[in-house]
């Protein structure tokens, strides 16, 4: 298992892997980066990772037939070159779906409701109503979601039943889904003209990097907020950062950011119209181990052949 500081240990994982294959596996825990598997791990039949990349020269390397990914995205992952090998890549998609949409509305709300504002005017003597107004009701709000899959479903679910009208853009999902859920589908340029909280929750690919860029965030309103727990790079963080010092933003909310861990003089982590948390909104005392047992139950159904939920590409089940 690779990046085994993200749990302290690998006793989660020895366990389900004997339960589910006996007690000849063996499971070490490597703590390197992918440059550095091929001297790090010599052969291996699975490689487990939280965020570690895994290259074409560490799968030749390893010679493994399974590369599980410990998250909803595979980003660093090189899953042409895996599926030429016939090396299966595994994700985790819905784990965290809840405690993700949780954690979107949350940031949302505490920047609608102005809660670092009065925070910060408290801790500084102030005591007035007044310090983060204007506050608008929820109910005149609208709740734009970029992407409508797992994550952003959860989201959805959660801003209508607090009241906001929620409209969502997802090229890939049929906008009779979309209704069905009680959302309204628009474009994207509909999208950034009506969202007054645009959360984002899209994967990082070619198509969505830097896809809130500076033109689609002059286009929100000047009292917009924007949510991000999808990928960090989907937004441009130096057009974000001008927006916000021009006022034409009323805030972000951010759980990634382009690097993590951030550069501590990243100015986005000393702003008071901000909130930054450190990628944990997939996290809760439940999420943690469920994670850990369906990376591995994923992990060994592929490496037993099996099209299972998950796996992102069984055409390398065919090689």
């Amino acid at each position: 298992m690779l990046d085994p500081d993200w749990f302290g240990d690998v006793e989660s994982e020895r366990a389900h892997f004997e339960r589910l294959l006996g007690s000849s596996v063996v499971v070490d825990a490597v703590d390197c980066t992918d440059a550095e598997i091929p001297d790090a791990v010599g052969a291996a039949d699975l490689l487990l990772s939280h965020d570690t990349g895994v290259s074409a020269e560490s799968m030749d390397a390893t010679g493994c037939s399974v590369v599980s990914r410990y998250a909803t995205g595979i980003d660093g992952i090189d899953v042409e070159a895996a599926t030429d090998r016939g090396v299966r890549v595994t994700r985790v998609p819905t784990y965290c779906n809840d405690e993700v949409g949780m954690h979107a509305v949350s940031l949302a709300l505490a920047l609608v409701r102005g809660l670092p504002t009065y925070d910060a005017a408290a801790a500084d003597g102030r005591w007035h109503w007044a310090d983060a107004m204007p506050i608008r009701a929820v109910s005149e709000l609208t709740f734009g979601l970029l992407a409508f899959g797992n994550k952003g479903r959860s989201a959805g679910e959660k801003a209508l039943a607090l009241g906001f009208d929620v409209c969502a853009y997802d090229p890939y999902v049929d906008d009779g889904d979309i209704e069905a859920a009680g959302v309204r589908p628009v474009g994207f340029e509909a999208l950034l003209a009506e969202a007054d909280v645009l959360s984002i929750h899209a994967p990082l690919t070619d198509e969505t990097a830097d896809m809130i860029d500076a033109d689609a965030i002059d286009a929100l309103d000047d009292d917009a907020i924007v949510v991000n727990t999808g990928r960090g790079r989907v937004v441009d963080e130096g057009a974000l950062l001008d927006a916000l010092r021009g006022d034409r933003l009323r805030g972000a909310g951010l759980d990634v950011l382009r690097a993590e861990p951030p550069n501590p003089e990243n100015p986005l982590l000393d702003r008071e119209d901000v909130i930054v948390t450190p990628h944990a909104a997939w996290y809760s005392t439940r999420t943690a181990e469920k994670l850990r047992r369906l990376g591995t139950e994923t992990a060994v159904a592929a490496y037993r052949g099996d099209a299972v939920e998950g796996l992102v590409n069984p055409e390398a089940l065919d090689r």
